[in-house]
């Protein structure tokens, strides 16, 4: 029966490896993002996979012992990969679609069922397979509890970091430069194929005094590297992140990885040239990373995990989330997509909001010289509802929702640097990372009828980048190809007195 209960412990951490996969293998990718520790999600993990192995043991090992155990066997056999594929098929391809997933389930369950019913010696050989894989799940739980526990001794860097200037100070009379970077902000779909009944007024009036760059050649499709290199000026394919929360890279055409802090990027050369720095941002750490070169800082992000948890959601909540997910891609697959996006979606508006207010803090007290904002909009989840002019409390919304909430903030933002009598000397970068990822969200839960609609005209690789040099009152156009990785020589020129053209 030991052995019963060890494989029913493996087959319960399968099943629940969508949610807690990303804390595997030390977890950097999930360490790199969150700004509190991550006991609570362990521990509901550790308890989940406890509780799932003692259910299935429940039922499983009376049933070992009935007369009616081999017809569990032909079920299980049947029923268990291709439920495996389908909860990991993102981690396993993005060509693994739902189709191809029933596909290879009604060819499997072909094959089992040939195998049981014709040739009986063939499916002894499958059933003792069968052993071997439950063997293999056995050993694949102690690891995944082995990485749990040891997750447990992370501590996280700090998240904020506040100015002495940052108080109520006498008026700031110093040039301004204000970059900010709306996640995967296309420059297709905001000038040149806008979805029609779309409107986007900030970001038209900023192009009417502005300089556009229409043909920006990406530097890379994530996030997490393009945004350090975008910093640090040296384009960057690789990255390790330490479990006492250094940041290692790898510049493209380089041997070797080397340390990043603020002291290789635009933070250290704005202070040495007098510039009070300021930073507000989602996903990357910034107050941890680039600590010793901004003055005042703060980055968030209470998103999701790979499963219904959160890191502000309680203990039973991290519990129960996960179980209940699990239960609902076998009873109803399509209730269970809704809810991890509404779960999405409510948790990033939390994360939304509260940068939103951080960065808002910063701008009206003017204070700050050089003010990097980076904001998780338009991404997905949409979490604007523009038909309502309010955030959507469920899955449903779409990029253009996402492009009309990260035009409400531009305008709101202009509006507050405009009050400044600084304004005249405020130069304001606009721009994305990456843009419209269509491949990674064409197959989400998260996509809609508007998404397909709005994307017809396939991916269009080209970030938006918007200029305003301070003083420009006229558009203007840059239709040259324009490597992203420029942005770094623009804010550079301004922070050297230039005009950052």
């Amino acid at each position: 029966m030991l052995k019963k209960l060890g494989q029913c412990l493996g087959l319960a951490s399968m099943l629940l490896v969508t949610s807690y996969g990303d804390l595997l293998g030390g977890g950097y990718d999930v360490r790199m993002h969150v700004p509190f520790g991550l006991h609570g999600i362990a521990w509901a993990q550790l308890t989940d996979i406890v509780l799932l192995g003692l259910l299935l043991f429940a039922v499983i090992g009376p049933l070992s012992r009935a007369r009616a155990y081999p017809w569990v066997q032909l079920l299980l056999t049947i029923a268990v990969p291709p439920y495996l594929i389908l909860l990991t098929r993102s981690e396993i391809s993005l060509a693994v679609t739902k189709n191809l997933v029933l596909l290879l389930a009604i060819v499997w369950t072909a094959f089992v069922l040939l195998l049981w019913i014709r040739f009986k010696d063939a499916y002894g050989k499958l059933m003792r397979v069968g052993e071997f894989v439950a063997a293999f799940f056995t050993v694949f739980c102690l690891c995944s509890i082995l990485q749990l526990l040891w997750i447990l001794r992370w501590k996280p860097g700090p998240h904020q970091q506040t100015a002495g200037w940052a108080t109520t100070q006498p008026a700031r009379e110093h040039p301004r430069l204000v970059w900010i970077v709306f996640d995967e902000l296309s420059h297709d779909q905001v000038y040149e194929d806008r979805a029609d009944g779309l409107a986007l007024p900030n970001f038209d009036a900023l192009r009417n005094e502005s300089t556009v760059y229409t043909d920006v050649q990406p530097i890379g499709d994530q996030t997490v590297k393009i945004l350090p290199s975008l910093l640090s000026g040296h384009v960057i394919d690789r990255f390790k992140f330490t479990f006492d929360n250094r940041l290692r890279v790898h510049d493209r055409g380089t041997h070797g990885y080397t340390q990043l802090t603020g002291t290789e990027t635009v933070f250290a050369d704005a202070q040495k040239n007098g510039w009070r720095t300021a930073a507000v941002g989602w996903y990357n750490p910034y107050c941890s990373v680039y600590a010793n070169s901004i003055d005042d800082c703060y980055w968030m992000n209470l998103d999701r995990m790979d499963g219904p948890m959160a890191q502000d959601a309680s203990f039973w909540s991290n519990v129960w989330s996960p179980l209940k997910q699990a239960g609902l891609q076998i009873v109803w697959p399509a209730r269970a997509d809704e809810n991890i996006c509404t779960y999405g979606v409510r948790q990033r508006t939390k994360t939304y909001v509260d940068l939103e207010e951080h960065a808002a803090q910063v701008l009206k007290s003017d204070q700050a010289d050089f003010i990097f904002l980076h904001l998780p909009v338009p991404h997905s989840p949409a979490i604007w509802n523009r038909a309502r002019g309010d955030y959507a409390q469920r899955c449903g919304g779409s990029y253009l929702d996402g492009l009309a909430l990260a035009d409400r903030e531009l305008g709101t933002i202009e509006a507050t640097l405009k009050s400044s009598p600084r304004w005249k000397d405020t130069t304001l970068i606009v721009e994305g990372d990456h843009s419209w990822r269509l491949w990674l969200w064409d197959d989400q839960p998260g996509w809609t009828a508007e998404d397909r609609e709005a994307s017809q005209a396939g991916f269009d690789s080209r970030p938006a980048v918007i200029v305003h040099h301070a003083g420009q009152t006229q558009a203007n156009e840059n239709t040259t190809p324009w490597s992203l990785i420029n942005v770094h020589a623009v804010v550079e020129q301004v922070l050297h007195g230039g005009a950052g053209r």
